[in-house]
């Protein structure tokens, strides 16, 4: 919303703010940013029709709108946030220097923003000294009774202890009891996937790719599934909004030696706890070599894996792009883009890869994250009971 106020009040007598044509007329609407604050939204018609001599008189009914508006928006401005709300806290955390909000990474801090607004939503008002047991579990009864997952109800409450955390350090008031009290609720899991893509699944979809003349998607599949990558190491990420938008953590040209057949790179997960850059050798993976040599020269700079028109690919446009080739290729409906990593590891373990092995090919610092990804227990136990017999 931007408005001259010098004009406004009278210097130009020509000046009509918020105001467009339609035909022969002239109408006045609020600013997109006020109608989202809840003015109303409906175009206000002006006097007379265009071309009858009545310009100054419609700019001057533009101008007592305009200034109805921003007495409306001044109303509005009164403040709302109460020192000890959930609101204010939350404020704090997001914005605070010394908060932890921004110690984590940025695409961390993008996915904290949903749950954030939807608890400023829902208990900004709310007295953090005031909320207690019986109070969170009416939270969570409210969650169920409009059907939310349980990965939903689990992830709302984890951030809410993580911002009562902060309120500990703050010592804010009641921080700590509600921080004690979630320590020590239980929030279901959402029950562990079990799909595990096999190496012919991920070669249809490949080919399928190929296929479509998809050469950029097949090769980050490749380099998804030879080398056990998460799909943001291998096409990046955009992050931020509007001017701030950028592109991070994807493949890029400076990473990949052809010449010592290598690819070098950290991944984005572990960058800060594990600085050291993983090399991958490509000796054994001929196709993949074979596919970065098809790459003309002059544009083997940034990203190595884009769309056609240049452009790396956002996280929902590779899903999608997953999904197309998935259905060309007759693969099941239940295999996600999301479980190429867990395939690949899973893969490896019946190739014969050892516990450590399997650990140090997905990057994980604790074996106990490797482990989250084997999904062949099924199997593992028949093979168990067939070892035993023999």
């Amino acid at each position: 919303m931007r408005y001259d106020l010098d004009r406004l009040h009278g210097d130009d007598p020509a000046y009509a703010p918020g105001t467009f044509p339609v035909k022969q007329r002239l109408y006045w609407r609020a600013s997109p940013s006020c109608i989202k604050m809840g003015y109303f939204k409906n175009a206000i018609p002006l006097p007379g029709k265009l071309g009858d001599g009545l310009d100054l008189e419609r700019a001057a009914k533009a101008r007592e709108l305009t200034r109805e508006l921003l007495r409306w928006v001044d109303a509005q401005d009164v403040p709302k946030v109460q020192p000890g709300s959930w609101l204010w806290l939350i404020g704090r955390y997001k914005s605070d220097d010394i908060s932890p909000f921004q110690d984590v990474k940025d695409n961390t801090r993008e996915s904290y923003l949903f749950p954030l607004k939807r608890w400023e939503e829902a208990i900004g008002q709310v007295e953090i000294a005031k909320t207690d047991f019986a109070t969170i579990k009416r939270w969570q009864k409210a969650m169920e009774d409009k059907g939310r997952s349980t990965h939903y109800i689990k992830s709302m409450f984890t951030m809410l202890r993580i911002v009562a955390g902060y309120g500990v350090a703050l010592q804010v008031p009641g921080a700590h009891s509600v921080k004690l009290i979630l320590s020590e609720m239980r929030f279901r899991a959402p029950k562990s996937r079990t799909v595990s893509p096999t190496e012919n699944q991920i070669e249809a979809i490949i080919a399928a790719a190929d296929a479509a003349q998809d050469h950029p998607f097949a090769l980050g599949l490749s380099l998804q599934w030879w080398l056990s990558l998460r799909a943001v190491d291998v096409r990046g990420q955009w992050l931020g909004r509007g001017k701030t938008l950028r592109w991070a953590d994807g493949l890029t040209w400076d990473m990949v030696d052809l010449k010592a057949m290598t690819i070098t790179k950290t991944p984005s997960k572990t960058e800060r706890t594990s600085p050291d850059a993983m090399v991958w050798s490509l000796v054994s993976l001929p196709e993949i070599v074979t596919r970065l040599e098809a790459v003309p020269q002059d544009e083997r700079v940034g990203p190595v894996v884009k769309m056609k028109n240049g452009k790396p690919y956002s996280r929902r446009h590779w899903t999608k792009r997953f999904e197309v080739h998935r259905a060309k290729a007759d693969v099941p409906d239940d295999v996600w883009m999301m479980d190429t990593r867990a395939g690949a590891i899973n893969h490896a373990k019946r190739a014969g890869a050892s516990p450590i092995q399997l650990q140090h090919a997905a990057n994980h610092a604790d074996l106990s994250t490797t482990n989250r990804y084997i999904r062949e227990r099924e199997a593992d136990a028949n093979t168990v009971i067939q070892m035993r017999k023999r």
